[in-house]
């Protein structure tokens, strides 16, 4: 390379340095004669990035997923039960009741506590979703069919109230058709989620029956 080329790279370098720097700096300069007011300015972006956060509970405020499990057997219990043989004056069929505990944690008959929050400006949505649950045979879609409870046997009760999260419908059937319910923007949501039953105990196979219902909030 002959020494005009190596001037001519040199002035490339230096000029493409300089035109590097003038894109990271705001520095001006203002020169004026006599009176004329000389003016400089410089310019500083400030900005905030906010991110976009949905928060949902159902249940503890932690890691552990609740349980709901409805006991349904004889009422009154039977004397020695379970066992065979037992002596027994009662109706044919029997009378049957159903009890309810609520583990994970441990609350008031079926009721869970639930919160939402978000800060997307147009709020989020709560859906939910039926998944297979481990040893049970899964509900079928709407009211008892062959002996095995449906999804709109099992009712869900939320807490009336702008400020309380809704359940999407008033029974697990919500769960199978994308029904939604509202999370408002910025605003703190609490309330409980009640689940109770709506089936006729008689009309039941013996069998353990249920799903996993998972609870999503999504931003809009």
């Amino acid at each position: 390379m002959n020494k005009q080329m190596k001037a001519l790279s040199l002035a490339m370098v230096v000029g493409l340095g300089l035109i590097g720097t003038s894109a990271l700096a705001e520095q001006t300069i203002g020169v004026q004669t006599g009176a004329t007011t000389a003016i400089a300015t410089a310019r500083v972006q400030v900005s905030v990035v906010v991110q976009k956060v949905v928060v949902l509970r159902v249940g503890n405020a932690d890691a552990t997923v609740p349980s709901v499990t409805f006991t349904v057997g004889p009422n009154p219990a039977i004397a020695g039960a379970p066992g065979n043989s037992l002596a027994y004056a009662g109706a044919i069929p029997p009378t049957f009741g159903t009890t309810v505990a609520t583990t994970n944690p441990v609350t008031a008959a079926g009721a869970l506590t639930v919160g939402a929050w978000t800060n997307a400006a147009a709020g989020a949505s709560l859906t939910c979703t039926l998944g297979a649950l481990a040893g049970a045979t899964s509900f079928v879609t709407g009211a008892t069919a062959a002996g095995v409870p449906g999804t709109t046997d099992i009712t869900v009760t939320s807490v009336a109230g702008a400020t309380n999260l809704q359940h999407p419908t008033a029974n697990l059937t919500g769960c199978t058709n994308a029904s939604t319910a509202a999370i408002a923007s910025l605003a703190v949501l609490g309330g409980t989620f009640t689940y109770g039953t709506a089936f006729t105990a008689t009309n039941l196979a013996a069998g353990t029956y249920g799903n996993t219902v998972t609870y999503t909030a999504t931003t809009l």
